[in-house]
C-alpha cells in the first residue's frame, strides 16, 4: 500500500457481497473514508472501480493497514464458522483499543462467546442486527449494536451516519451487552415471519374466498395502509399483488408455493420454547414454511383427504382490517414479550420502547403500530397486549375469531391467524384445561400437583 493510504480510512468493511455491497456504496455515498476487503477476488474487481473515499484493499494486512487508529472493521461475511475464522485471521493484526462488529445474522449465543475472546485481547466486540435488507444497506438501515459498550462509544458515531432517520432521530442504538444485538434481531425476524404469514393468509382469503381480482386486493391493501396497518410490508404488498407477468398473468400465480428460511425464525421458537414464552403467531408463521417444503405430498393429500368444506357470509372489508390489524399487533406483542423475558433472564437491560423506536425506519417491520409503542407506556413487566393504549385494536376480537372461524370451516389453512387468537385467548383464559393434564401427570407419574384452596405440592394416590 503506498504511504498516502496507510491510517487514512475510518471505517474497514470486509465482506462485499449483497448486503456488504449496499453497506460500502452507502458509507462512500455519506463521504465515510472506507476501506473495503473481500476474500472474493471476483467481489473486489466488482467495486474496484467505485468513486468516492474508499480503497478496495487486495490482502487482509493492506486493507488493517489502511485503517486509522484505532481501527473500526465491520464484518458482512456468511454467519458461523466464517466469522469465527476472520476473527482468528484478524486478531494478530489489530492492537488493543481497536474495535469488530459483526453485521451478519449470528446466534446470539456465538455472539457472547466471539465477545468474551476478543475483551481478552483487548479488542472491543459488537454484534450488530443489520435490518432492511439491501435496499435498507444502502439506504439506511436499522441497526441493533449488542456488545461492549466503550466499542459502542467508539464505533456508535459512524454507525448512526449511514442508518435510517424516523421523526428526527436514528434507527440506531445499544441495546445492551453481550449478544442482545443479535437477540433483537432474532426476534425481530420472528415478528416478520408472523406478519409476512398473515398478510399471506389474508391475500388468500381476498383472492379465495372474496373472489376478488389482484387489482382489487391491491386496491384494498393500498387503503388498509393509510391506516393502522401502515407498514412497509402493507406497501410492498399491495405493489406485489399487482406485478404480472410477461403475458400479462398475475406473477404471484406463477410462483411456487415452497418458502425458504434462514434459521432466525427457528431460532426464535427454540428460544421461545426454551423460556416459556407463548409465541404461536411466530410458531404457526414457521411450521407454514416448514409444511410448504412438503409440496408434492401436499398435492396428493389434497386429491385424497376429504374435506367438509362450509362457506358462511363473508367478512366486510372493515372486518378483515380489524382482524389483520389485532393479529399483527399481537405478533408484535410476542416477540416484546421474548425481548422482556431474556433480558430479565440474561441481565441485559434493554429499552423497549427505544427499541420500538429502532425499528420506526430502515428495517422490515416498520409500521405505525411501532410508531404507537414507542409512544406508549410500554415497560415489558407484562406483554404488549395488556398495554392501555392499544384498546382499539383489542377491538377487534370479534373480527380475529369470525375469520379464524370462516378459514377452519371452509378449510383454509391459516395457521398465523389461528395462532393470534390462541394467544388472545390463552391470555384471557382464567382456568386452562392444565389442570386435568397436572391430574393424569400425577396419577401415571406422581408428578404431584398444587391445589388452589391451600400451599404446598401433593400427590393423591388415584
Amino acid at each position: 500500500m503506498s504511504p498516502e493510504r496507510e491510517g487514512r480510512y475510518r471505517l474497514g468493511l470486509l465482506g462485499l457481497g449483497v448486503m456488504g455491497s449496499a453497506l460500502a456504496r452507502n458509507l462512500i455515498r455519506r463521504e465515510i473514508p472506507t476501506a473495503l476487503y473481500s476474500v472474493s477476488q471476483k467481489e473486489r474487481e466488482a467495486h474496484s472501480l467505485l468513486e468516492g473515499p474508499c480503497v478496495v484493499c487486495g490482502t487482509i494486512g493492506e486493507f488493517v493497514g489502511a485503517l486509522e487508529r484505532p481501527r473500526k472493521i465491520f464484518l458482512m461475511i456468511l454467519a458461523g464458522e466464517p466469522v469465527d475464522e476472520m476473527i482468528q485471521t484478524l486478531l494478530p493484526l489489530l492492537d488493543p483499543g481497536d474495535v469488530l462488529m459483526d453485521g451478519g445474522n449470528s446466534h446470539y449465543r456465538d455472539t457472547e462467546r466471539r465477545c468474551r475472546l476478543c475483551r481478552e485481547k483487548g479488542i472491543g466486540y459488537l454484534g450488530i442486527g443489520v435490518s432492511g435488507g439491501e435496499k435498507g444497506a444502502l439506504t439506511g438501515p436499522s441497526l441493533m449494536a449488542g456488545g461492549d459498550r466503550c466499542a459502542w462509544e467508539q464505533a456508535g458515531p459512524l454507525l448512526t451516519q449511514i442508518a435510517a432517520f424516523h421523526r428526527g432521530k436514528p434507527c440506531c442504538g445499544y441495546v445492551a451487552e453481550g449478544g442482545s444485538g443479535h437477540y433483537v434481531k432474532m426476534a425481530h425476524n420472528g415478528i416478520e415471519y408472523a406478519i409476512l404469514e398473515l398478510i399471506a393468509e389474508t391475500v388468500c382469503y381476498l383472492r379465495g374466498e372474496a373472489g376478488l381480482s389482484p387489482d382489487q386486493t391491491g386496491a384494498v391493501l393500498e387503503r388498509w395502509n393509510r391506516g393502522v396497518l401502515g407498514s412497509y410490508l402493507m406497501e410492498i404488498s399491495a405493489r406485489v399483488i399487482r406485478k404480472r407477468d410477461g403475458d400479462q398473468t398475475p406473477l404471484v400465480d406463477r410462483i411456487l408455493d415452497v418458502a425458504g428460511q434462514k434459521g432466525t425464525g427457528r431460532w426464535s421458537e427454540e428460544e421461545a420454547a426454551a423460556r416459556g414464552v407463548p409465541t404461536p403467531s411466530i410458531y404457526g408463521a414457521l411450521m407454514a414454511r416448514n409444511l410448504s417444503g412438503q409440496n408434492m405430498l401436499r398435492e396428493e393429500g389434497a386429491a385424497a383427504f376429504p374435506c367438509t368444506a362450509q362457506k358462511g357470509p363473508l367478512l366486510t372489508e372493515e372486518e378483515l382490517e380489524q382482524a389483520l390489524s389485532l393479529a399483527v399487533f399481537l405478533a408484535y406483542s410476542q416477540g416484546f414479550e421474548l425481548i422482556a423475558r431474556a433480558g430479565k433472564e440474561e441481565g441485559w437491560r434493554i429499552n423497549l420502547r427505544g427499541l420500538a423506536g429502532i425499528w420506526g425506519d430502515g428495517c422490515i417491520i416498520r409500521g405505525r403500530i411501532l410508531d404507537r409503542i414507542s409512544e406508549s407506556g410500554f415497560t415489558g413487566e407484562k406483554p404488549l397486549l395488556f398495554e392501555p393504549a392499544f384498546s382499539d385494536l383489542r377491538s377487534g376480537e370479534a373480527a380475529l375469531r369470525r375469520l379464524t372461524s370462516a378459514a377452519a370451516l371452509a378449510g383454509d389453512c391459516f395457521p398465523a391467524f389461528g395462532g393470534a387468537l390462541f394467544y388472545y385467548d390463552g391470555y384471557r383464559t382464567g382456568r386452562m384445561p392444565v389442570f386435568f393434564i397436572q391430574a393424569l401427570r400425577d396419577c401415571f407419574g406422581a408428578h404431584t400437583y398444587r391445589r388452589t384452596d391451600r400451599e404446598g405440592s401433593f400427590h393423591t394416590e388415584w
